[in-house]
């Protein structure tokens, strides 16, 4: 009996120890000025908060996922940085990634020929993550370059 108990809290705490963490921000308003995104294409300016910030563990890799939505056009984005550290600094294709997508229909994603998008984390803390972003990513409905400009993203994490 006594090893069953045993062989029991064994296998429980593997179990927990192999969960990766998750510290995320769910349902952020739009009053929540710490938790926003926003980014040009062209002329035109998109914008709005983040709900969701989690760590993301694959073997050798981590990554930081940022989710945020739009008040108007049903527009969600996502921005994923990552690499075998997760530090202050400039992050590229596959390591860095980005989308955008609006009523349920991604509008702009990267690829494996947008090479010269670039994510720059310029804080990053156990409590926060803020960075930039640009360069070309893809339209997806054509699949033609689109240039990115004056991305931005602040989360609690």
């Amino acid at each position: 009996m006594k090893k069953g108990l045993a062989l029991l809290a064994l296998v429980i705490a593997v179990l927990i120890s192999a969960c990766s963490k998750e510290t995320s921000v769910e349902k952020a308003t739009q009053q929540n000025q710490l938790n926003t995104w926003s980014f040009s294409v062209g002329s035109t300016q998109y914008s709005g908060t983040i709900d969701t910030s989690f760590v993301e563990d694959f073997s050798v890799f981590q990554f930081i996922n940022v989710e945020g939505f739009t008040p108007v056009n049903n527009g969600q984005i996502f921005v994923s940085f990552g690499g075998t550290t997760l530090q202050v600094g400039e992050y590229v294709f596959p390591f860095a990634n980005f989308g955008y997508a609006e009523n349920g229909e991604l509008v702009f994603e990267t690829g494996t020929t947008t090479t010269d998008f670039r994510i720059v984390i310029t804080e990053l803390t156990a409590d926060r993550a803020v960075g930039t972003f640009s360069g070309t990513v893809v339209e997806s409905a054509t699949g033609n370059p689109i240039v990115i400009s004056n991305g931005r993203f602040a989360t609690s994490r």
